[in-house]
C-alpha cells in the first residue's frame, strides 16, 4: 500500500482520521441528541424503536442515503461514529446504508432503482439484506433460496425450513426495501446461481408483504436488535427488480445470457460486492471502539489513584499491568487504524469484484476485528467496577465487536481464505537465510517481519499441491498466521513512513514492533532468526519502549477527535463522585 508519504506539515489527527473532519463534528452533533439518549427505564422494545427514530433522524440530518452509502469516507465515519456515541445504530446502518442502498445505487440502472433508493433516501422505507440462511450461514454462494421466472417476473421462495433467511434486523413493523439473495431459476428449470433481487419487504403499514413471513427472535443480551427469521411462500417481484450489474441479461423467455466469460466469473462477486464495503465499515467502526475505550480507560487510568500502603498512592496508569497491557493495546490499535485507513483508500475507485479488493478487505477484517474485540474487553477488565457500566460506554462496545465481528462472515473464515491465496499469490518469493538478527536495528526488525511472512509461504505450499479436503483444512493454521504476519508487515511499513514527521508514530512503532516479535518469540527461535540473547534484547527494549510511549499517550489521546462531554462518561470527570450523582439524578428525574 503507498501512502504517497506524510509530508511533516500533517497533523497527527488528521494521519489517524479518515475523511472531511467537518463531517466528522457533524456526525457527532446528531449521534448525541439528547431526544434520543438511551436510559435505564426503556425496555428492549422500546429501545428498538428509538434506534428506528434515531436512524430516520440521522438521514434527515446527514442528507440522501444514496450519497452516504456511494462516499466510502462519509460511510465510514458513519459507522465510526455511530458505534461511538449511538451503539444501538449500528445493525440498522448497515442494512440501510451499506447493503440495500449500496446495492441498489451500484448494481442496477437508475430508473430501476429510482422508487426504492427515494424511500431509503429519506428514511421513509428502511433498506436490509437477506442472505444468510440457517443452512449455510455466511458460506452463501450455498443459500437454497429460488428465485424462479414466471413469465415477466420472478417468484421468491423458501424450498424449505434450512433456505429460512437467518437473521436479518427486520421485526419492527417499518416500511422496508430488501435486496434478496436468491438462486435464479431460469424457464427451462436450470439453476444459474444466486443472484440478487429487489422487494418490498413490509408494506406502507409495517406489514409483511404476500409471500412473506417473518417471526422475530428471542432477547440478544449483548446488542440490540429485532433479529428476525425470513421465509417466502411465493414473493413476486418484478422483470426490473434484478440486480445484474449490467453483467447479463434475461429476455422475454427467461433465458440469461452473460456479456461473456469475464462476467461470468464476476457474478458472483458482483452480488455480494457491497459486502467487500461492508466488511471494512464494521471492521472501521471496531477501530472506532477500540479507540474509544483506550481514551476513557486512559483517561480514567491518569486520574484514578490507587492506594497500595498508607503512603503510596500511585496513578493507576502507572500499574505495571494496566499501563503494559493498555499500551501494547495502544499501539496495536493505532497501527491497524493507520493500515485500515490505507485499504480504506485504495478501496475508493475499485473494481469490488476483483479479487485483490476482496482478499485486500478479507485481511483487514481478519487482522483489525479480533484485536479491537480484545482491546475493548481490556479496557473494560482494567477499569474494573467502572467498566461495567454502559454510563462509562466501554462494556457496550464489546456488544457491538460481537456483533460485527460475526455480522459479515467470521474473521477466521475470512482469514483463512485470504492466507490461502496469498500463499498461491507469494509462492515465487523466497524467505531470507536463516541467521541471527538484531532486535536494536530498525532494519534488522523490519526483516524479521519479512522473514516470517515468507517462511510462512514457504511451509504452507506442500498443502496446496493437493485439493483433497485433508489438504484444504491442514493448511488453515498456516493460512490464518500468514493473513496475520502479512497484514503485521504491511502495518509496520506504514508506521516507518510516517515516524519521521511524528515522535508519537514512532513510538507507537517501536512497541508494535517490539510487541510482535516477542509474542512470536518461540516461532523466531525455532527458525533461527533469533537466538536467547536477542529475545532478551527484545523483552528489555520493549520495557523501555512502552516507558517512551507512556509520554506520548495525551498527546495521541487529543488526536484521537473524542470530546469528553461528548462521551459523557462519568470516569472522564475530575470529580467522579459528583458526575455519578449527577447521572443518577437525571435518570430519576
Amino acid at each position: 500500500m503507498d501512502t504517497h508519504g506524510y509530508p511533516r506539515e500533517t497533523s497527527l489527527a488528521d494521519v489517524l482520521r479518515h475523511g472531511s473532519n467537518d463531517f466528522h463534528q457533524k456526525l457527532q452533533q446528531v449521534l448525541t441528541n439528547p431526544d434520543y439518549f438511551v436510559t435505564e427505564k426503556q425496555s428492549q422494545e422500546q429501545r428498538r424503536q428509538n434506534a428506528y427514530d434515531h436512524l430516520r433522524y440521522l438521514v434527515k440530518e446527514i442528507g440522501s442515503t444514496r450519497d452516504i452509502a456511494t462516499d466510502l469516507p462519509a460511510l465510514f465515519a458513519v459507522f465510526d461514529w455511530s458505534a461511538v456515541l449511538a451503539t444501538d445504530l449500528i445493525p440498522l446502518i448497515s442494512g440501510h446504508y451499506n447493503l440495500a442502498s449500496g446495492s441498489l445505487a451500484t448494481l442496477t440502472d437508475s430508473d430501476s432503482a429510482a422508487p426504492y433508493l427515494h424511500d431509503l433516501d429519506d428514511g421513509a422505507a428502511i433498506g436490509v439484506m437477506l442472505l444468510t440462511e440457517y443452512g449455510c450461514g455466511s458460506n452463501i454462494q450455498f443459500m437454497q433460496t429460488t428465485a424462479t421466472w414466471d413469465g415477466d417476473g420472478f417468484v421468491i421462495n423458501t424450498p424449505n425450513p434450512r433456505a429460512r433467511k437467518f437473521m436479518p434486523s427486520v421485526g419492527i413493523p417499518v416500511s422496508r426495501v430488501c435486496v434478496v439473495g436468491a438462486r435464479f431459476i431460469d424457464s427451462a428449470g436450470v439453476d444459474q446461481g444466486v443472484h440478487l433481487f429487489t422487494a418490498r419487504l413490509r408494506g406502507t403499514d409495517g406489514e409483511p408483504a404476500p409471500g412473506v413471513s417473518i417471526t422475530q427472535l428471542d432477547h440478544q443480551p449483548l446488542v440490540i436488535m429485532d433479529n428476525s427469521v425470513i421465509a417466502f411462500d411465493g414473493l413476486r417481484v418484478e422483470r426490473d427488480a434484478w440486480l445484474s450489474n449490467d453483467l447479463a441479461t434475461i429476455d422475454d423467455d427467461g433465458v440469461l445470457t452473460w456479456k461473456d466469460e469475464s462476467s461470468r466469473r464476476r457474478g458472483f462477486a458482483s452480488a455480494i460486492s457491497q459486502l467487500t464495503v461492508g466488511r471494512l465499515a464494521l471492521s472501521s467502526c471496531l477501530n472506532a471502539t477500540a479507540r474509544a475505550s483506550l481514551y476513557i480507560a486512559l483517561r480514567y487510568a491518569a486520574k484514578r489513584t490507587v492506594p497500595l500502603t498508607p503512603v503510596d498512592t500511585p496513578l493507576m496508569a502507572e500499574i505495571p499491568h494496566v499501563r503494559d497491557t493498555l499500551l501494547t493495546d495502544l499501539a496495536g490499535t493505532i497501527a491497524r487504524t493507520i493500515y485500515g485507513n490505507a485499504v480504506k483508500t485504495s478501496l475508493a475507485g475499485s473494481d469490488l469484484t476483483e479479487r485483490d479488493t476482496v482478499v485486500s478487505v478479507m485481511l483487514a477484517k481478519h487482522y483489525i476485528q479480533p484485536h479491537a474485540l480484545q482491546t475493548v474487553t481490556n479496557s473494560r477488565l482494567k477499569m474494573a467496577a467502572q467498566g461495567m457500566f454502559s454510563a462509562n460506554r466501554v462494556a457496550d462496545y464489546i456488544g457491538v465487536c460481537h456483533a460485527a465481528i460475526t455480522g459479515e462472515g467470521d474473521c477466521h473464515v475470512l482469514g483463512s481464505v485470504a492466507g490461502r491465496v496469498l500463499a498461491k499469490h507469494l509462492a515465487g518469493k523466497q524467505p531470507p537465510e536463516a541467521g541471527i538478527h538484531d532486535p536494536a536495528d530498525l532494519g534488522d526488525r523490519m526483516a524479521l517481519f519479512n522473514a516470517r511472512t515468507l517462511t510462512i509461504v514457504r511451509e504452507a505450499q506442500h498443502y496446496l499441491t493437493s485439493p483433497e479436503l485433508e489438504s484444504r483444512l491442514a493448511i488453515i493454521p498456516d493460512a490464518l498466521a500468514l493473513a496475520e504476519a502479512y497484514c503485521a508487515e504491511e502495518a509496520l511499513q506504514l508506521l516507518h513512513q510516517i515516524a519521521p514527521h511524528h515522535p508519537e508514530i514512532a513510538a507507537v512503532r517501536d512497541v508494535f514492533a517490539l510487541t510482535y516479535l516477542n509474542q512470536h518469540a518461540t516461532w523466531y527461535l525455532t527458525h533461527h532468526l533469533l537466538d536467547i540473547d536477542a529475545i532478551r534484547t527484545i523483552q528489555q527494549q520493549l520495557r523501555q519502549a512502552i516507558a517512551t510511549l507512556a509520554d506520548y499517550v495525551p498527546n495521541l489521546l487529543d488526536a484521537f477527535g473524542f470530546d469528553d462531554a461528548v462521551l459523557g462518561a462519568p470516569v472522564l470527570s475530575d470529580d467522579l463522585p459528583t458526575a455519578w450523582n449527577a447521572r443518577c439524578q437525571a435518570a430519576g428525574a
